[in-house]
């Protein structure tokens, strides 16, 4: 199943990407946060997830470049989009009987 394209803002040092956020809002019902920053002494990116349920990340996620980060962001969305169209599914196939 194929979703929107995530819309990041990034900001750029150096050629070198600092950080990168994403938010999303479904009908300001469910917000979805992404945030990816560089840790220059270890040059990894870590990506922070915000939200409810499965978005929630504890601890960031360590990726090697900000596209890796980005990817995986895309598919944390995708997931948690699939799961909520899977229940409305549900939910609307149960009121029509």
């Amino acid at each position: 199943m194929q979703f929107k394209e995530l819309v990041w803002k990034d900001v750029v040092s150096d050629s070198v990407t600092v950080c990168s956020h994403c938010e999303i809002n479904l009908c300001g019902w469910i917000k979805i946060e992404f945030r990816i920053n560089h840790e220059p002494k270890e040059n990894k990116y870590y990506l922070y997830s915000f939200g409810k349920g499965s978005i929630r990340r504890i601890e960031p996620e360590k990726y090697d470049s900000v596209e890796l980060a980005k990817n995986m962001a895309y598919r944390i969305y995708s997931n948690e989009i699939a799961r909520i169209k899977k229940a409305i599914d549900f939910l609307v196939a149960d009121d029509c009987y």
